[in-house]
């Protein structure tokens, strides 16, 4: 289908369109994190993908405006390149010293635009005279004034005898450019290649070991076949005896731990550990006891389960339960101090009986003896 005069194609609108959008999300990102902050592609991509609102930004996409950007006649001036930080980040870097940069948003847009459309004229040129085509300009940078939202469709652009798929093979062959590898990643790149070394190293070793130890504890020692597979391995040259003799001995370190592990005793039960807490609460409860008693005097003081328990739940500086309380007040009376508390159940009706001459007063060493 022939372009009519005076008309872009659609295939350049949207490039132009993309590049609009590109300068609109670089300029947000820095208006939000300064030009000292590089512009991650991953963030970038997606920002271009909601100005643009044609299909999903990728990579590519923005290779192939800086591709476009550094091919034009002031294609030197590009203040922008891609770095590859490891790990999958690519990011977008100001040049330092770029004489393009200006304003808040560190993007000068009018001087881009022109750069990019000069770019595409050169390309365009180029591809022309490779195809024995006649040439006009694919776009005219607009001075003066400043880069509209949209592009101007009745710009006159092109020849009328393009045919359907020419602009399309034009927009296949523009050059993406390369994304370089960041000074400081090249600059660690052989100490991570070290460890990795060290690590693939130590695996193997302990992978030794652990197959040794398998074969002392199976008695194989003296298998010709055995024997003959550890001859066969070859020595590591550069691990040195006092090395492999000092992994060896992590490894042993390491089984000694699990077989002690497996021999040790079990893990506490539930009641265990009830019991130990009631012990760690034992000295403050029997202190709220004592200002109960004070209240009181007399040689045997009484009160109700209930009201103790009440006065141990309001008093306690930590929450406590019913239960817990109870548990603290039966281990008092068992272990703690067994002549001092008592607890003593007539049918439905239950009481604390607290014989303050009796009080212990040596409490913490009664503890530490009961395993607190």
């Amino acid at each position: 289908m022939a372009i009519a005069p005076g008309q872009l194609p659609a295939e350049l609108l949207n490039l132009l369109a993309l590049h609009s959008s590109f300068l609109t999300a670089l300029s947000l990102h820095y208006a939000h994190n300064g030009t000292s902050t590089p512009a991650d592609l991953r963030d970038l991509t997606a920002s271009v993908t909601l100005v643009w609102r044609q299909r999903k930004v990728t990579y590519d996409d923005i290779r192939l405006i800086m591709g476009v950007l550094n091919y034009g006649p002031d294609g030197s001036n590009n203040p922008y390149h891609l770095s590859d930080y490891g790990r999958g980040k690519i990011v977008l870097e100001i040049r330092e010293n770029s004489p393009m940069l200006g304003g808040m948003t560190g993007v000068n847009e009018q001087a881009l635009t022109d750069m990019f459309k000069e770019g595409l004229d050169s390309l365009w040129s180029q591809w022309c005279i490779s195809q024995k085509m006649a040439t006009r300009p694919v776009a005219t940078p607009r001075r003066g004034r400043g880069r509209p939202k949209k592009a101007d469709t009745k710009q006159v652009l092109l020849e009328a005898f393009l045919d359907d798929t020419s602009m399309s093979k034009f927009l296949a062959q523009l050059p993406l450019v390369d994304i370089e590898t960041c000074a400081s990643l090249n600059a660690i790149a052989p100490l991570r290649e070290k460890g990795r070394k060290r690590m693939r190293e130590f695996k193997e070793s302990v992978q030794q070991g652990r197959t040794q130890k398998k074969r002392q504890v199976s008695g194989k020692e003296d298998d010709p076949t055995v024997s003959q597979t550890t001859a066969a391995q070859p020595a590591q040259a550069k691990i040195t005896p006092f090395a492999a003799v000092r992994k060896t001995n992590l490894l042993d370190r390491i089984l000694a731990k699990q077989e002690a592990a497996k021999c040790g005793s079990t893990a506490p039960t539930a009641a265990e550990l009830q019991r130990r807490a009631a012990l760690q609460r034992s000295e403050e409860v029997l202190g709220i006891l004592a200002l109960l008693c004070a209240s009181r005097p007399g040689m045997r003081v009484s009160f109700s389960t209930t009201t103790v328990l009440q006065q141990l739940q309001g008093s306690i500086r930590s929450p406590i339960s019913k239960e817990e309380a109870l548990k603290c007040i039966e281990v008092i009376s068992h272990e703690v101090a067994p002549g001092y508390v008592s607890m003593v159940n007539m049918g439905a009706i239950s009481s604390v009986v607290v014989m303050p001459a009796m009080r212990p007063l040596d409490v913490k060493s009664r503890l530490i003896a009961l395993g607190a």
